[in-house]
């Protein structure tokens, strides 16, 4: 199946990126949340549409909200990986530095609805949702 699927990767990935310009454009002046990247030079294929809320005591109520208003998002990675249970699984490990980024960005990633079969309607149903959630004061 995923052979089948290759053949029409490029197809795919301009759709997501379709689908994460519209949430870009429908998101702009969010208060509560930080929009994904595109570095210059780079094609985003957005795999992933990751949100990130101000401050990681409103990541879950985010989620809740939208999974109430039958919205697929999820928290990927929400466990920085040197704080999960068994690291660094037998092998030697030295975190040299800083992990400020990694904890702060587990607890306040939200990945939205992102695959290429989304419609129109399924995009702005969920930027309209993100954007109530956003008009309550935190």
């Amino acid at each position: 199946m995923l052979s089948a699927k290759l053949k029409h990767i490029d197809e795919y990935n301009d759709q997501r990126r379709k689908w994460s310009a519209r949430y870009t454009a429908g998101f702009a002046g969010a208060k509560n949340f930080a929009l994904p990247t595109e570095l210059p030079g780079y094609r985003h294929v957005f795999h992933l549409y990751v949100i990130e809320t101000k401050k990681p005591e409103q990541r879950d109520p985010m989620v809740d909200f939208l999974v109430k208003n039958d919205i697929d998002a999820k928290t990927h990675y929400s466990i920085a990986i040197h704080q999960q249970a068994g690291y660094p699984w037998g092998k030697g490990a030295r975190i040299a530095g800083s992990v400020a980024n990694a904890e702060r960005n587990a607890a306040t990633c939200v990945s939205l609805p992102m695959f290429p079969e989304l419609t129109a309607e399924e995009v702005d149903y969920v930027i309209a949702k993100v954007k109530e959630w956003d008009k309550v004061e935190k």
